[in-house]
C-alpha cells in the first residue's frame, strides 16, 4: 500500500499518515510482508518453514496484536539486523575487489586517451572534438553491446521492488536504441599509433586502442554501479532501516510488558504516540528508496534534503523512544534494551570509518563555548570584510579574488580554533594523470567532488585548497579561486531574534547569500531546487575557474551514510570537464548532523583522499538527448567516494575500538 498527501498539504508524509493511525498500521504491515518476501533470499529465516514468513497484523478481528505475536515481529526484525552486516561485509567486498581491479587500468586508459588525442590533433587528422566523435561512437557501440550484470536472487527480488537499479541496465537500453555513427569507413581508424605507459608501449591502430580505452571506462562504470547500488540498498536501506526496525520491534515487546508490570500510564501513552510516528517514518523511508533515480528530478526524496532530515529524525526519535523506555524499565526492574550500533556512531565490520582518524578527544563546556566565542569573532570579521568588499571594490575579479582570500583564512582558523588535524594524501597515480594531461596548464575545466559527511566540510574544503599537498599535486603556484555551487540559507542556522534570523557572519541569510553571489562568485541554488539551471551556471563558470560540487547534496545524517549523487549536475557538465573525487576520513564525528541542531563540536584528525583526475570525455555518457541523464556516471563516482572513505578491511567491535563513542547517556 502506497501513501501519498494532497498537494497542498506541505506537512512530511509521515505527519499525513497519523490523521488515520488505523490506515497507517495496515499499510505498515503490508509494507513490511511485502519486504520480508523480497528479502527471504537471504537465508534470516531459513529456520522457519516457508509458509511460517507472515508478519502478524498489528490488529485483527480479535483485537490488538498480542504479546507473542509482537515477540515473534521482533523476532524476525532480529534476524535481520543479527544477519545483514555479514551479508553487507561480503557482498560489499566482492564488488569492491572487482573495482579496485579495474580502477588502475581505468586511470592508465586515461592516460592512453590524452597521449592519442594529442597525437591525433598533431597529425592534422582533425581537432579535439573530432577525436571526441570517433571516440564515443565506439563508446556507444561497446555499451550496446556490453553484457549487464546479474543480480543475485534477493538483488532480483529487490529490483522487482524499485529497491535496487541494475547497473547499465538504462544506458543500455538507450545505447541500443541509438543509431551507430558511421565512421567504419573512415580511413583514420586504421592508422596506427603508439602510446608510452611508464615505459612500456601499447600499439594499434586507432580503432583497436580506442575501443580498449572505451571497454576499460565501462567495465569501471559497471563495476561502480554495482559497488555503489549494493552500498545503497545494503547500508542506506538495509542496515540502517533494519537498525531502526529493531529499535521500534523491541520497544513493541517492551510496552507491552510495562504495561502489563503497571507502569506510569501518562509516559506510556506519551511513548506509544511516537512509536506510531516512527512507524508512519518507516513507510515513509520505504516509499523514499522505491522512488526512481533516473528522473531529472525527484518526486520528493531522491538526492535530497527532505531524506537526510527523514533519516536524521528517525535516529532521534529511535534514540529517544529507546532512552525513555529505558528509563521506565530501570524503575520496574525490566531489561534494558540496546541500541542498535549504528544509531550511535560505532558501526564495526567492513566499509566502515578508518580507525586512524576522527574525534580525538571532547572538548569541556567551557571549551566549547570559548571556541565557539572565538570562531564567531573570526566569522564576524569575515562577515565585515566581505560587505567592506561588496560596497568598495568595483572590480568583479579583484573582489572575488580577494573574497577567496577571506575565505581560505576562515577555513584555516576555524581548522585551527577546533584543534582540527589534516592530513592531505594524494592518490599514487595522481600525479601520471595530472602530467599526461598536463593539469598545470590552467587550460582545463576542473571540478572538485567532496564528499559531504559533516557540518564541517565547508572549512575543511577551504583548508584543503591551500595545503602544499594539494597545490603541487595540482601544479598550482598558489590557491585558484573556485566557484561552489551552495545552496541558500547555507548559514541560516545561527541567532533568531524574533522572527529574524542572523547568521555567525554578522548579517542576515538573505545578505549572507548576495554576498556568496556577488562577492565571491558562487552560485546560489535554490533550496527547493534540486538541480536546475543554476547547475548550468556552474558549467559556464568552469572555463574561467575550477568548481566545487558536493554532489551528494546534503550533509549525511549518520557517519557511513552515503546518498545516490545528483546526476543532474552530471548532465549539465562539459565534456571536456577534469572531475577530481576528494574524501574527507573521520570528519563527520568531528560536528555530526544528528542530533537535530547539536552543536556537540570536538577536536579530531582528518585524513583527506585525493582522487587521481578523470575525464568526463572517457566517462561521461554522450550528449545524446535520449542519454542526458547520467545516473550511471554519477553511480561511478560515488562508488569512488564510497573505496576512498570508507575502510574495506573488517574493523574491530565498537567495544574492541580505543576511539569507540560512548553510548548515549540513559540509553
Amino acid at each position: 500500500m502506497t501513501m501519498s498527501r494532497d498537494a497542498s498539504d506541505n506537512r512530511p508524509l509521515h505527519e499525513v499518515m497519523l490523521d488515520d493511525v488505523a490506515q497507517m498500521l495496515m499499510a505498515y504491515d503490508q509494507a513490511v510482508q511485502h519486504l520480508l518476501e523480497a528479502v527471504r533470499h537471504d537465508g534470516y529465516f531459513d529456520d522457519l518453514g516457508p509458509n511460517a514468513l507472515i508478519w502478524p497484523p498489528s490488529r485483527n478481528a480479535s483485537g490488538p496484536i498480542g504479546l507473542d505475536a509482537l515477540v515473534f515481529r521482533a523476532r524476525l526484525v532480529d534476524a535481520i539486523y543479527r544477519g545483514l552486516p555479514a551479508i553487507r561485509d561480503a557482498r560489499l567486498f566482492e564488488a569492491h575487489e572487482k573495482f579496485a581491479h579495474l580502477l588502475p587500468r581505468y586511470h592508465a586508459g586515461n592516460r592512453m586517451y590524452l597521449q592519442l588525442k594529442r597525437a591525433f590533433v598533431e597529425r592534422g587528422r582533425g581537432n579535439a572534438q573530432d577525436f571526441l566523435k570517433l571516440y564515443q561512437s565506439l563508446y556507444l557501440d561497446a555499451l550496446a553491446k556490453g553484457e549487464l550484470h546479474a543480480p543475485p536472487a534477493v538483488e532480483a527480488a529487490l529490483a522487482q521492488v524499485n529497491i535496487v537499479q541494475v547497473p547499465m541496465s538504462h544506458a543500455q537500453a538507450v545505447a541500443e536504441a541509438l543509431s551507430r555513427a558511421e565512421v567504419d569507413a573512415d580511413a583514420r581508424w586504421e592508422e596506427t599509433y603508439t602510446c608510452d605507459l611508464d615505459g612500456q608501449a601499447a600499439s594499434g591502430t586507432l580503432h583497436a586502442l580506442l575501443q580498449d580505452i572505451a571497454q576499460r571506462a565501462l567495465d569501471l562504470i559497471a563495476a561502480g554501479g554495482l559497488l555503489s547500488s549494493r552500498y545503497h540498498y545494503l547500508t542506506n536501506f538495509g542496515w540502517f532501516g533494519a537498525s531502526v526496525w529493531k529499535a521500534i520491534s523491541d520497544a513493541d515487546v517492551a510496552l507491552y510488558r510495562l504495561r502489563a508490570a503497571g507502569a506510569n500510564v501518562s509516559a506510556l501513552g506519551d511513548i506509544e504516540r511516537d512509536m506510531c510516528r516512527m512507524k508512519a517514518m518507516l513507510i515513509e523511508f520505504l516509499q523514499a528508496h522505491q522512488e526512481s533515480p533516473l528522473k531529472m528530478r525527484p518526486d520528493t526524496y531522491w538526492y535530497g534534503q527532505e531524506y537526510s532530515y527523514l533519516t536524521r529524525d528517525m535516529i532521534d526519535l529511535s534514540r529517544g523512544i529507546l532512552s525513555r523506555v529505558n528509563g521506565l524499565a530501570r524503575k520496574g526492574n525490566l531489561s534494558e534494551l540496546p541500541v542498535p550500533e549504528l544509531l550511535w556512531g560505532a558501526a564495526s565490520g567492513r566499509f566502515v570509518e578508518y580507525p586512524h582518524v576522527g574525534r580525538t578527544g571532547r572538548f569541556s563546556k567551557a571549551q566549547r563555548l570559548l571556541r565557539f566565542a572565538r570562531w564567531t569573532g573570526t566569522s564576524l570579521k569575515t562577515g565585515r570584510r566581505k560587505k567592506a568588499l561588496w560596497r568598495s571594490e568595483p572590480d568583479v575579479i579583484a573582489r572575488r579574488e580577494a573574497g577567496w582570500r577571506e575565505w581560505l583564512h576562515w577555513g584555516w582558523r576555524t581548522l585551527k580554533i577546533f584543534d582540527v588535524q589534516v592530513d592531505v594524501r594524494i592518490d599514487p597515480h595522481f600525479a601520471a594523470v595530472a602530467e599526461a594531461l598536463r593539469l598545470n596548464d590552467a587550460m582545463h575545466k576542473v571540478i572538485f567532488l567532496p564528499t559531504h559527511q559533516s557540518l564541517f566540510d565547508h572549512p575543511l574544503m577551504y583548508g584543503v585548497l591551500q595545503s602544499p599537498e594539494f597545490l603541487q599535486a595540482m601544479g598550482w603556484s598558489r590557491p585558484e579561486p573556485c566557484v561552489i555551487l551552495a545552496r541558500t540559507g547555507l548559514a541560516r542556522s545561527g541567532i533568531k531574534i524574533g522572527s529574524k534570523h542572523w547568521t555567525q557572519f554578522g548579517m542576515s541569510p538573505e545578505l549572507f547569500d548576495q554576498l556568496l553571489d556577488e562577492v565571491d562568485g558562487y552560485v546560489m541554488l535554490e533550496r527547493s531546487n534540486a538541480a536546475g539551471h543554476t547547475t548550468q551556471r556552474v558549467a559556464q563558470a568552469l572555463s574561467e575557474r575550477p568548481g566545487i560540487i558536493y554532489p551528494m547534496g546534503t550533509t549525511a545524517a549518520f557517519p557511513i551514510q552515503q546518498f545516490p549523487m545528483q546526476h543532474g549536475v552530471f548532465a549539465q557538465l562539459p565534456q571536456d570537464v577534469v572531475i577530481v573525487p576528494i574524501a574527507f576520513r573521520g570528519i563527520h564525528a568531528l560536528w555530526p548532523k544528528c542530533p537535530k541542531g547539536n552543536l556537540d563540536i570536538n577536536p579530531g584528525r582528518v585524513e583527506v583522499w585525493v582522487s587521481p583526475p578523470m575525464l568526463g570525455e572517457t566517462t561521461l555518457l554522450p550528449k545524446r538527448r535520449s542519454l542526458r541523464i547520467q545516473a550511471e556516471a554519477a553511480a561511478l563516482f560515488l562508488a569512488v567516494h564510497i573505496a576512498t572513505l570508507l575502510n574495506p578491511e573488517d574493523s574491530a567491535k565498537p567495544s574492541q575500538r580505543k576511539d569507540a563513542m560512548a553510548q548515549p547517556d540513559g540509553v
